[in-house]
Formats: C-alpha cells, sequence, structure tokens
C-alpha cells in the first residue's frame, strides 16, 4: 500500500499541473486524492476573506477523512505563476524535515525555498533553524499532525495550466526528495 498520499485539485485552476505531475510517479508508492470540486485559487478580497477561509478549512477537513494508517505522508501539490523561472517552495511544520529538504534540493534542476508553518508567526520569528515563517491558513490537525507528515509544495510555473515536461519532471523529481527527507512516523520529530 502507497505510504504516500498525493494530493491534487485543492485549487481548481490548478488541477491540470496535479494530472501532469501525478501521472510519472509510480502509484505503487504514490496514492492520488483528486479533489473533484476544488476551490479557487485566487485570493479573496478583504470582505470575502473569512468566508474563504472557512471554505478553505472546511476541505482541508475533508482531506483527512481520506489518510488512511499505511499514509506516512501527506503532500498537498499546488502551483502557482512567476515569468522569471521555474522554482518551488516547500512547506513543513517541522524543522529538521526542511533541513533534510534544503540539502537535497540543492541538487534539483531549479531553486526550492523551504517555509516552515507556523500557528502563529510573531512566536516563531527568532527561530534557530532561520527559516522563513508562513502562517497556516490551514487547519492544524493536517500540518501539525503525529500520524503522517504533511508537506505543503507550491512548483512556480512560467504560465497558468498543466505546465510543460520539464515543469512536471522537476516537481516529480522534488516530490522524490522530499518522500526521501521524512521521517516514518510523521512530521514532529526533531531530530536531525
Amino acid at each position: 500500500m502507497p505510504e504516500t498520499l498525493l494530493v491534487i485539485g485543492v485549487h481548481r485552476d490548478e488541477r491540470a499541473f496535479g494530472e501532469a505531475v501525478a501521472r510519472h510517479l509510480d502509484p505503487t508508492r504514490f496514492a492520488t486524492l483528486r479533489i473533484a470540486e476544488g476551490i479557487s485559487g485566487m485570493r479573496p478580497r478583504p470582505e470575502e476573506r473569512e468566508a474563504f477561509l472557512l471554505r478553505h478549512g472546511a476541505l482541508y477537513g475533508q482531506i483527512l477523512d481520506h489518510v488512511e494508517p499505511h499514509h506516512r505522508r501527506l503532500i498537498d501539490l499546488h502551483s502557482g505563476i512567476d515569468a522569471q523561472g521555474l522554482s518551488a517552495d516547500v512547506f513543513s511544520g517541522d524543522p529538521a524535515t526542511l533541513v533534510r529538504i534544503a540539502g537535497e534540493a540543492m541538487a534539483l534542476a531549479a531553486p526550492v525555498r523551504c517555509i516552515r508553518l507556523v500557528a502563529d508567526t510573531a512566536a516563531e520569528a527568532d527561530d534557530a533553524h532561520a527559516f522563513p515563517v508562513a502562517l497556516a491558513e490551514i487547519p492544524q490537525a493536517i500540518w501539525c499532525e503525529d500520524r503522517f507528515a504533511y508537506l505543503g509544495i507550491e512548483v512556480y510555473l512560467a504560465t497558468q495550466g498543466a505546465g510543460t515536461e520539464a515543469e512536471a519532471a522537476f516537481a516529480e523529481s522534488l516530490i522524490e526528495a522530499v518522500v526521501r527527507c521524512t521521517l516514518p512516523h510523521g512530521s514532529r520529530t526533531t531530530a536531525l
């Protein structure tokens, strides 16, 4: 049974790229959860933010229902646009995992930035690991879970859509690197 659950289509406009990447992954190692009706990836206007966060949180709450006991990793794949070139961000609540990913990522075809997910940016600003921090917009039950390691991946493409073969190949290589870097019992281990 696959130990990694790949989630694609949380944002409906990113589903095509997720499908392109999922086609390249070994189904004996990766289960794919395809979100049938994802939400918009566009940032809401200030007056829409609260409703957006509620929908976003509810969708991620439903994802938890698909995590099986044999899943050791949940990889949440997203895509964005950057006309300056291919790159990626990797998000995790576990600094030790980010240290390992940063080391592995140096061998990849494009730059990878590691970002630590936190519940409170002010409390984490002086972290000794010196990773940039981001306030998690997804439920803490997803990104701060002992049963599995949550890893968010945002791959920046040249244009919106399914991406190129090179962009999909980079995402596949990054996912493989992330899998090698996660510890077998979830994301909350701090040993290096």
